[in-house]
């Protein structure tokens, strides 16, 4: 055959790779698209690779593919789907086949097109960057419950032991795309917060710490930057909208808008929730939580999808959290309940907001987390950097990580520089990854939730 193993294996790990991000997590055989510039640059003859994978009923081409008018996406097949659910073991025993000199699992990281902009944190993703294997495949084995939930887990499974297999096989890799989110991907941003425990650095354990609220940190940060016509931020509104179309149209909107008493009422209000880092607990003020059983109860209407999906949490400010984000991300024409209900109660912020999605409603997203990058990736972690060369630094978007000798001078610097960059006081939480505990075992579970489990007939 004039095929090569190694080039299947990237395919096949690119579809896991994309389907494991966070806007498919909740599909469980998500349809992608694969960027053909990149896959050529890979491998040149890609396309006669898809091909007979999709002829060996492999892979499929979605039906609603439309040559010239939309971009081919593709997603496991029945067959395949129903191998992975029936044996978990299957990718680990394929993986470790692979992991041989002979075969190129992928380019160095020090190959990244995005590595020299990046090295004071990708220099770091070494031999000494480790994970407890067989701990962490062990617990995959046994975990029956995951986001407070019970219910089959056999395909996240698969996911979840391509994540570990990637870090404990070295496989890194870093992508940075400022015509998207900006964002450095890397393989522990794709890395469930289950497996952290298992993660060390140089046989030394982890610390991070976490800027709370930090997208209604940066939406402040925005509006601020605009009342004061702060330069900071107008590369990345040049990165995100034409210069022509913002000046000419969109920014007469907004100086409109944040000009007017309503706008700063509400604004006042808004501010100060958000820097005293309790913006989601204060926003059960106006959104009243539906509780049931010790759980609340979100149906969030994707419109990728056009319904309804039930959303379960135990923790009112994650709940909160969610509402939020929806409120932030989703169409100006949304059906969601919680998006009008906080729209009636701040007509004017929102009515900021829907400006910046005036062309695009992913615009806006793209904007926060083109700054969230800029202030972590490229001024807060470089600035420690050259403070402290020798310390690991590991960033999981708007969280910075160390090993833990390193914890405190992280705990002082990491707000110290945010505070630098956005003149706000920001708020961090530590989050210390050895202590995590999401997965509680059933007779636990049921003690604490007794009425649940009778209710759900478990």
């Amino acid at each position: 055959m004039k095929f090569k193993i190694e080039w299947f294996y990237y395919i096949v790990n690119t579809i896991l790779r994309k389907q494991n991000s966070y806007s498919n997590k909740e599909l469980e055989n998500a349809s992608i698209t694969l960027n053909a510039k990149i896959m050529r640059s890979w491998v040149s003859n890609c396309n006669e690779y898809m091909d007979w994978l999709i002829e060996k009923d492999v892979i499929e081409l979605t039906d609603n593919h439309s040559a010239g008018h939309s971009s081919r996406k593709y997603r496991f097949s029945e067959f395949i789907m129903g191998l992975l659910k029936k044996d978990l073991e299957i990718i680990v025993t394929e993986l470790e086949n692979l992991n041989s000199g002979n075969v190129i699992l992928e380019k160095s990281i020090q190959e990244s097109s995005v590595y020299a902009e990046n090295e004071h944190l990708l220099k770091w993703f070494n031999d000494k960057l480790v994970i407890d294997f067989e701990g962490a495949k062990n617990y995959i084995q046994d975990v029956i419950f995951y986001e407070s939930e019970y219910f089959d887990l056999k395909f996240k499974k698969v996911h979840w032991n391509y994540q570990i297999l990637a870090l404990h096989h070295k496989v890194f890799y870093a992508t940075r795309n400022e015509e998207s989110d900006f964002r450095l991907h890397t393989v522990l941003t794709s890395l469930k917060k289950l497996f952290k425990p298992f993660v060390t650095y140089g046989g030394r354990e982890i610390i991070g710490y976490d800027l709370k609220n930090s997208q209604p940190f940066f939406l402040v940060f925005l509006i601020e930057s605009i009342m004061n016509n702060n330069s900071k931020i107008d590369n990345i509104l040049s990165r995100t909208y034409n210069k022509s179309y913002y000046n000419s149209y969109m920014l007469q909107k907004i100086t409109q808008t944040i000009c007017s008493k309503e706008f700063q009422d509400e604004y006042e209000v808004f501010r100060f929730w958000v820097l005293d880092g309790r913006i989601y607990e204060n926003m059960t003020e106006i959104i009243a939580p539906d509780k049931h059983l010790r759980k609340y109860c979100n149906y969030k209407y994707d419109e990728r999808l056009n319904y309804k999906i039930r959303e379960i949490h135990y923790s009112l400010r994650n709940m909160m959290k969610g509402v939020f984000f929806t409120l932030l991300f989703c169409g100006v024409k949304t059906k969601d309940k919680h998006y009008h209900t906080f729209k009636r109660a701040f007509p004017n912020l929102v009515g900021l907001i829907e400006i910046f999605k005036m062309k695009k409603n992913s615009d806006f997203s793209k904007l926060l987390q083109n700054i969230e990058s800029e202030c972590i990736i490229d001024f807060v972690t470089k600035k420690i950097a050259e403070q402290y060369p020798e310390m690991p630094l590991f960033t999981i978007h708007d969280s910075v990580s160390t090993t833990v000798e390193y914890g405190e001078v992280l705990k002082t610097l990491m707000p110290y520089y945010i505070s630098q960059f956005t003149g706000l006081t920001p708020k961090i939480e530590e989050e210390k990854w050895k202590k995590h505990d999401y997965q509680v075992d059933y007779k636990k579970r049921v003690e604490l939730h007794p009425e649940w489990y009778a209710y759900n007939g478990f």
